[in-house]
């Protein structure tokens, strides 16, 4: 599975399907998905989604921009052998 990045249009069009057709949850996860700037959905999109060399990435990352680049957050795994339980 990959990230997809839409324009404001294509999201807003979406949007007011899903809430014409009853879909209100969904269309207010599709509007607060959809706040990120561009720049941010493309850094998240750089990194797949699901288990890469040990970590794996949600759908919706966090992503903390800068100038020159950012962190998207992503989750390893510990495994409770590695803490001594």
């Amino acid at each position: 599975m990959h990230s997809v990045l839409l324009h404001q249009e294509e999201v807003a069009a979406i949007h007011e399907a899903l809430v014409s057709s009853g879909h209100h949850q969904l269309a207010n996860l599709l509007a607060k998905k959809a706040t990120r700037s561009e720049m941010d959905q493309r850094y998240a999109a750089t990194i797949p989604i699901g288990e890469v060399d040990g970590y794996s990435r949600d759908s919706n990352p966090i992503v903390s921009s800068s100038e020159d680049g950012a962190f998207v957050m992503v989750w390893q795994w510990v495994d409770q052998s590695e803490i001594g339980t």
